[in-house]
């Protein structure tokens, strides 16, 4: 949940504005908190996900002159992406601001990835952006955004209005990546230019990631602003064309809810994706309502309305409209937000792989397993029983392999004790008293006789018939 202690800071809030902001928010979670699709499914941590979308209109660059935005709407902004996992952002603009303001109030554990601004005419300086709750999602460290090659571009060469981002995900598990798009508007009537780009850059971007999802075999999920005018349309069907699924049920997204803008469609691996709810919330049930017009009138911007000389509307019906039409969507948004609830513990099906049914009937006792004190016991001695079969069971990777059981181990032989070395030879002039000039004097007459070559071949001679008579025996 975000956090609120702001509302207690008197330089940002007088005590009545605190009292309105904790109402509405009050009333915004309560209203979050219905069944879908109404509200949005309560998060559980460990076994399902919600992905939502969301076109946040202009946020924040008030090039419309129809704000700023308000601190409270931030407030209210942030409650809602709070009941996802993570949501995709389109229209965020190059002023980070206000979208650094929204992470502070989610708090530590959320984090965002933004695209550069798209250049051009039809890029309005726009971002893509992903937040998400890193206590859920984890970042796979893959991002990046999307460019045609020549032999693929759009018609008349071009690339798409704002380019599309991809971000790679995983959630307990289920690893998928995200692309999120805001498709060219143009115009409204088929036969128009612009009608057609709009369909060429979803069919482009459909056929772009159905091929990568066979090839690569990878969980792709396209979602955002489509600009899709209902199920039937030629923009849907660009979109279902290349084999993407939808959820069962579908929602009109903008304000009016007589369109169907934003969509999440997906192109998955068979049996990867299982949908347990999908909903879209409107935020105008709780904050910013129509009957608040009253009290937000006095800070609507007056160029944008028509006032006379004492500052009050001269048309009261069309003020009001300007506020629910118009004002309130610079608020807020002019787009609802989606979602859907996915599956991402598959632990049951995983486990249910390794059940057989005649396990059971075959009764095989439980496997011993080899400790460190078995591998240190001593091999048993000729006849004496070595017990029971020991099964050695080691891990391996992220598996366990069972190693069949080794043979008895035989009783090794007694090995001869090493041969002492002989003793060292004692030398025929090693002195036993103090080596005086005398003594010296009978070493050198003794060598210069030729007394020590005597008995040196005296020595040899004796040594060779004792080798004789030993080999003569």
């Amino acid at each position: 949940m975000p956090y609120y202690r702001d509302l207690k800071d008197a330089d940002r809030y007088t005590a009545d504005e605190a009292d309105w902001i904790a109402r509405r928010l009050l009333d915004l979670r309560a209203r979050l908190r219905e069944p879908a699709p109404a509200g949005v499914s309560r998060r559980v941590l460990d076994s399902s996900l919600v992905i939502g979308t969301w076109n946040i209109r202009d946020f924040d660059n008030n090039k419309f002159r129809h704000g700023p935005r308000r601190q409270e709407s931030l407030h209210y902004i942030a409650e809602v992406i709070s009941s996802f996992d993570v949501c995709a952002l389109q229209e965020v603009s190059d002023d980070l601001t206000a979208l650094e303001r929204v992470m502070q109030l989610l708090g530590p554990s959320w984090s965002f990835i933004a695209t550069d601004i798209t250049e051009g005419p039809s890029g309005n300086r726009e971002r893509m952006c992903f937040v998400y709750d890193t206590r859920k999602v984890r970042f796979r460290n893959i991002a990046g955004e999307v460019v045609l090659p020549k032999h693929k571009l759009l018609p008349n060469e071009q690339q798409f209005a704002r380019t599309p981002f991809l971000v790679a995900f995983e959630a307990g598990w289920f690893k998928f990546s995200l692309c999120t798009v805001h498709i060219y508007f143009g115009e409204d009537s088929k036969g128009s230019e612009g009608y057609q780009r709009r369909v060429a850059e979803i069919r482009h971007i459909a056929k772009m990631f159905a091929d990568k999802a066979d090839k690569e075999g990878e969980n792709y999920i396209l979602l955002g602003d489509f600009n899709i005018k209902n199920p039937i349309d030629e923009t849907m069907q660009a979109l279902k064309g290349a084999g993407f699924i939808l959820p069962p049920e579908l929602f009109p997204s903008n304000l009016l809810k007589d369109k169907y803008y934003d969509q999440i469609a997906f192109r998955t691996k068979r049996d990867e994706v299982t949908f347990l709810s999908a909903g879209c919330f409107d935020y105008a049930k709780a904050v910013f309502r129509d009957e608040d017009y009253a009290h937000y009138a006095p800070a609507m911007p007056a160029r944008q309305r028509d006032l006379d000389a004492k500052g009050k509307p001269t048309s009261l019906e069309k003020d009001r409209q300007y506020y629910t039409g118009r004002w309130r969507t610079w608020q807020m948004s002019d787009h609802l937000p989606l979602w859907v609830e996915l599956a991402v513990d598959f632990s049951d099906a995983y486990l249910g792989r390794f059940i057989d049914p005649t396990a059971a009937k075959r009764s095989a006792p439980a496997q011993l397993e080899l400790t460190g004190e078995d591998e240190d016991r001593p091999p048993p001695r000729d006849g004496e029983d070595d017990g029971p079969p020991v099964v050695r069971v080691r891990k391996s990777g992220p598996r366990v392999r069972v190693e069949p059981a080794p043979e008895p181990v035989k009783k090794p032989k007694a090995r001869k004790a090493p041969p002492k070395p002989k003793p060292e030879k004692v030398g025929t002039a090693q002195p036993d008293r103090p080596f005086t000039l005398g003594e010296a004097w009978r070493v050198f007459k003794f060598v210069a006789s030729g007394q020590a070559d005597d008995l040196r071949r005296l020595r040899e001679e004796r040594e060779h018939e004792a080798k004789t008579a030993k080999r003569k025996k």
